[in-house]
């Protein structure tokens, strides 16, 4: 049985909580373990002290105390603290409950439950910090202990020697055993007033009318002797007497056999307790499933003398489960299987073949009828897949599989496919009087193996090529790059947490006088055998990969920390999505200011990769020129460039891109672009940057076309400063 998965709600506290199986047993074996020793008549101080060792051994590396509060003095006394010191028993004697009285007497104070996870910081321990110090007590949490009147009158804490604050279990487990305390000091009230057969029946009564569970207490011989309201509500009964003399057999639902019981009784009879699930039935013939604990009570001599049964209906926890199953397996849209079902369906029956099926152009529906269109849209067709005889699987967002059980040829499931395609081009799809056609991207893989992995990368395949229908080729060695990319992903990861990232810096000359003037700075990565890993190898995995905005905030605290003692100006290179990353864009504000490098740092903004937000761009430079930096646009004059997107972002540098300059001497279109870029520049009063200037006769022909600087290996190479 899966234990995370088996979880039981408990109601009588104020709030619900869930507990899993193993926990509501161990909490049942406390009750159990002090309802055995009340019932033989163990006194007040044996009992509370047994209750401390019963939680100490649930909660490991703590200790349990109990105290009471005096009606005279308004103090506070332990009781009970069998772990606790002497000396510990004395400086907590005489506490005040209040606002800084600790954990216990604020529970007392406010008659509520306090957590305390770290003693030595929380206001609520101030006035008794000495003790936190004194005996190492890191956290504690505290329940109060009620009487009949829900008044606290003390109470039940356990403390650790680590900070850390409480699961639900640990609460209910706190408010059980402040329940316990409760009862056994009612117990020694009534003790004064009762002969010893009459409290131990009252402590049994008071027990069993108290808690949650069914409980019913049989005589030697198996006979029902005494049952609580929540059995008889649990099983449907109205009178005692139609349970009371019978033997429990009258709740068998005849769902287990006889070696079941037998098991059971062997493990009662030999170790006196037994515990499990069971299926039941109620008077009215309905199955109940619940969790059943059973100890044999023994007289002085040892012998049986009682049985004690505890039930926990587990109604709700097969609910529960039912619906965990639904959201683990199901999707919740379209109620079709999800991707973690046809994990698990392909492991189980190994399928011969899956095809996954991509939704083309689906965010454009979203974007412009709304995601409601969209989930419709995707029910719709989870639906239509169902109408053609298929049993599909919601695999994504707008993904859907389907497994083929039985061997077939790439040319069979090809026809079947296009067929299948051909239809669903001819299908409309309605949604609030709007029609739709809809067209899918299909991947393919046929075998025994990684099915779900070779569809999927066939599927890619095909979006990438945009071609319908892909199918997963072995040749292809696709899953040796994603092996090698995992690689990568890896040791950039390795390399930011061990300081392997680093900056090399490339000088940039005023053509005019010859001189450096400014750094372009440039990530390199060394590997874990001290090699240079060059950018092209690990900055487009870091994007994919969300480290790249760790990267560039590692290469703006590096550059700004080296140049905040040195004067030239330095370029730092930043992508669209750098700065569409609040955070990053935070630490930079943050770092240039805190190194006074924002008058003379300068920001590459690469354009050639694409801007999806002008606005949020420009308010980035906005905010960064007004603190004193520069504006670069890089690898101006390809890819997305355009004079007018330029003219949006205020820039005080055009950098023209290389393949330009490196053509510059034996391209006439080269030139006359050039002289366009330049020419341009000067209208907008930007300088210009010519990069890849790898010889005399390209930096002549720069100088010529009245570029501002010049960077490349002719004027200088990356290297460390």
């Amino acid at each position: 049985m899966n234990e995370s998965r088996n979880c039981i709600s408990l109601e009588n506290s104020t709030d619900e909580v869930t507990l899993s199986s193993a926990e509501y047993s161990q909490i049942l074996d406390i009750q159990q373990n002090i309802f055995e020793l009340l019932l033989v008549g163990r006194n007040q101080q044996e009992v509370l002290e047994r209750l401390c060792h019963l939680a100490e051994n649930i909660l490991s590396n703590s200790v349990a105390s109990i105290m009471l509060l005096d009606p005279v003095t308004g103090l506070m006394n332990v009781v009970a603290a069998p772990s606790i010191p002497d000396a510990g028993h004395e400086a907590l004697e005489g506490l005040k409950p209040g606002l800084g009285g600790g954990s216990c007497g604020n529970a007392v104070f406010h008659n509520e439950a306090q957590f305390v996870q770290d003693t030595k910081t929380d206001e609520r321990w101030k006035d008794i910090r000495h003790i936190a110090y004194d005996f190492n007590l890191c956290s504690c949490w505290s329940m109060p202990i009620r009487d009949l009147s829900n008044k606290a009158v003390g109470s039940f804490a356990l403390s650790s020697f680590e900070h850390r604050g409480p699961s639900d279990f640990h609460k209910r487990l706190l408010e059980n055993c402040a329940f316990i305390v409760a009862m056994v000091l009612k117990r020694s009230e009534y003790e004064s007033h009762i002969d010893e057969n009459q409290k131990k029946l009252q402590i049994l009564g008071t027990a069993i009318h108290n808690t949650s569970d069914g409980i019913l207490v049989t005589d030697k011989y198996n006979n029902i002797i005494e049952v609580n309201n929540a059995l008889m509500s649990a099983f449907g009964y109205t009178n005692k007497n139609e349970v009371i003399g019978y033997n429990p057999k009258i709740f068998a639902s005849g769902h287990h056999d006889q070696k079941f019981y037998t098991q059971m009784w062997n493990s009662i009879l030999k170790q006196g307790h037994w515990s499990g699930e069971v299926w039941n039935k109620r008077c009215n013939g309905e199955i109940l499933p619940e969790w059943l604990s059973i100890t044999a009570i023994l007289d002085d001599q040892h012998k049986i003398n009682n049985y004690l049964a505890v039930f926990s209906d587990l109604t709700k926890l097969r609910e529960s489960q039912k619906k965990q199953v639904e959201l683990a397996f199901f999707d919740q849209l379209t109620s079709l299987p999800n991707r973690q079902k046809i994990v698990a369906d392909i492991e189980q029956n190994e399928p011969k073949a899956c095809i996954l099926f991509n939704i083309d152009d689906f965010k454009e529906i979203n974007d412009f009828f709304g995601i409601d269109a969209g989930d419709s849209i995707l029910y719709q067709v989870g639906q239509w897949f169902i109408e053609m005889g298929f049993a599909p699987y919601r695999t994504g967002g707008d993904e859907f599989a389907i497994l083929f059980h039985e061997y077939t040829t790439w040319k069979q499931l090809n026809h079947q496919i296009i067929t299948l395609m051909d239809l669903l081009e001819k299908k409309v799809f309605i949604v609030s009087n709007e029609m739709f056609n809809i067209r899918m991207s299909t991947g393919v893989a046929i075998g025994t193996g990684k099915l779900l992995t070779r569809s999927d990368i066939a599927l890619h395949r095909a979006k990438e090529k945009k071609i319908p229908i892909a199918l997963y080729e072995e040749e292809e060695n696709i899953e040796e790059i994603y092996r090698s990319n995992i690689t990568m992903a890896s040791s950039i990861r390795k390399a930011l947490a061990n300081q392997r990232i680093i900056c090399h810096y490339q000088p940039i000359v005023n053509i005019s006088t010859g001189i450096i003037e400014k750094y372009e700075t440039l990530v390199r990565m060394i590997d874990e055998d001290g090699k240079f890993v060059p950018p092209m190898d690990f900055l487009p995995i870091a994007k994919k990969t969300k480290v790249y905005s760790q990267i560039t905030r590692e290469v703006i605290y590096q550059a700004c920390s080296l140049f905040s003692t040195r004067s030239e100006s330095f370029s730092i290179n930043l992508s669209d999505s750098d700065i569409r990353d609040s955070d990053t864009v935070q630490e930079i504000i943050k770092t240039i200011t805190n190194t006074r490098t924002a008058s003379r740092i300068v920001f590459e903004i690469l354009e050639s990769e694409g801007i999806e937000s002008y606005e949020e761009v420009a308010s980035f430079i906005n905010h960064v020129k007004s603190l004193g930096a520069k504006i670069s646009i890089d690898d101006f004059g390809t890819g997305y460039s355009n004079f007018e997107n330029v003219l949006k972002l205020n820039v005080d540098y055009v950098k023209i891109d290389g393949s330009l300059i490196q053509g510059i001497t034996s391209n006439s279109r080269h030139n006359i672009i050039v002289d366009s870029i330049v020419d341009f520049a000067r209208k907008i009063g930007a300088q210009t940057v010519a990069e890849y200037v790898s010889d005399k006769a390209v930096y002549d022909a720069v100088k010529k076309h009245g570029i501002d600087y010049s960077q490349g290996y002719y004027t200088g190479k990356p290297d460390s400063l």
